[in-house]
């Protein structure tokens, strides 16, 4: 049993091209949106990959719950978890504020996949905010980093070896 399930919640698409993207260079994934699915069964997989959007420094809710419901078994997988989030130099703190500690431990890999500004589903509340952080000392992702999940991917595939 090879097989690998990329599970994900995305609130403007960017988490959702991420995991398209990853399956890509992963082949044979089936990609699930926990937005559209409510009964996941984690028996048919060897390796679940989890990514979820972070915004004001919080996990995606349904990326939570889905942790939360499914941590005993997730604890018995290979695991992966990506998140996608404007400040990736926040990432450390974003993981370890949002996370069980017991699931990154034993988590294959995780890390950032940048993320991407899609002004058209921001609302009025976003827009100012990255405002306010773009005229701060921060830097704001503002893409979608390629050489990073083709990183995560590569770690994928020699975990199944």
């Amino acid at each position: 049993m090879n097989k690998i399930l990329i599970v994900y919640a995305s609130k403007s698409g960017t988490t959702e091209k991420c995991a398209y993207k990853l399956a890509n260079i992963l082949k044979l994934v089936d990609v699930v949106n926990l937005s559209s699915s409510k009964n996941i069964d984690l028996n048919n997989y060897k390796t679940i990959i989890i990514g979820g959007n972070i915004r004001m420094g919080l996990l995606s809710k349904k990326v939570k719950r889905f942790i939360k419901d499914n941590k005993l078994k997730l604890l018995n997988k290979n695991t992966a978890y990506y998140i996608c989030c404007g400040l990736v130099e926040n990432k450390e703190q974003y993981f370890q504020n949002n996370f069980p500690k017991d699931i990154l431990e034993k988590a294959i890999i995780y890390d950032t996949f940048g993320g991407e500004i899609v002004l058209d589903k921001c609302s009025s509340f976003d827009k100012m905010i990255m405002k306010a952080i773009s005229n701060s000392k921060n830097k704001l992702s503002i893409e979608i980093n390629q050489k990073s999940i083709e990183r995560f991917a590569k770690v994928i595939k020699e975990s199944l070896n």
